[in-house]
């Protein structure tokens, strides 16, 4: 039978295994972070009381508390809200790897910077998206491998822009570290669904105008109406209208 932990090893020894664990690789501990990583379990804390006495001092010893700063996303989009050709963008387009609490909160951690785009440019609609289990062409295929190859690393996700002369695709995703079974596992294991009406909802209170759920109108100039908000964060699609542009057409609507 083996010993027991706290018999074999010296406290010398039993801090510096704490801290391997315990210490986050940032340096940072965030109440809800936006990056996705695969997090060191404090399940240890729970193992016995002498071990939580032991170590639950070393997590703020190492670790800094990051309450939120403007993420990388937001500071994209304000970037491109100052640059003439993206002003041009009517159809802007974000697929994420999930609909879910924390994608979602990372999207509206940039919502501020998107308000401005659309406020100075012509941005007529935004749609988040994500295709899950979607069979996928050559040409998708294509753009996942350019994104794996060439995206740039913001907020712990990769990025990567495309566009056309009045169309922007954004394909964001997680870094790889295994192979397609693996990764489906990490989805459903990540998958947090909690929380996701109070977000549609502040997602829309950025920008008024209308936002819709798989192609119906739940929220209306910052006007809830649909109660019970059906959303598939593996395969679904949000869809926002900003208020300058919605008012913009019920004026053209009024003309005739």
């Amino acid at each position: 039978m083996p010993l027991p932990f706290l018999e074999v090893f010296p406290r010398e020894i039993r801090d510096q295994i704490y801290t391997y664990v315990l210490a986050s690789p940032s340096g940072a501990v965030t109440l809800s972070p936006w990056t996705v990583e695969i997090a060191r379990s404090l399940s240890l804390l729970r193992t016995c009381k002498q071990i939580h006495r032991e170590c639950k001092d070393i997590i703020w010893y190492h670790n800094r508390l990051d309450i939120r700063q403007p993420t990388h996303l937001h500071r994209k989009f304000l970037t491109l809200s100052k640059q003439r050709p993206a002003r041009r963008i009517r159809q802007l387009k974000v697929c994420l790897e999930l609909l879910d609490r924390d994608e979602l909160e990372w999207v509206a951690s940039a919502a501020a910077g998107l308000e401005e785009w659309c406020r100075v440019g012509r941005l007529e609609s935004i749609t988040l998206s994500t295709e899950w289990d979607k069979p996928r062409g050559i040409e998708e295929f294509k753009e996942i491998l350019s994104l794996r190859k060439y995206g740039e690393c913001l907020d712990g996700r990769l990025y990567q822009e495309s566009s056309t002369w009045t169309r922007m695709v954004i394909n964001t995703g997680w870094p790889r570290f295994s192979h397609w079974g693996k990764q489906r596992w990490l989805k459903e294991m990540l998958l947090d669904p909690s929380g996701l009406n109070e977000l549609l909802g502040s997602i829309h209170g950025a920008f008024g105008g209308q936002l819709y759920v798989g192609g119906k109108l739940c929220f209306d100039n910052r006007v809830r109406v649909v109660e019970d908000l059906k959303l598939d964060p593996r395969n679904g699609e949000i869809r926002i209208v900003p208020k300058f542009q919605s008012t913009q057409n019920n004026s053209n609507h009024s003309r005739y």
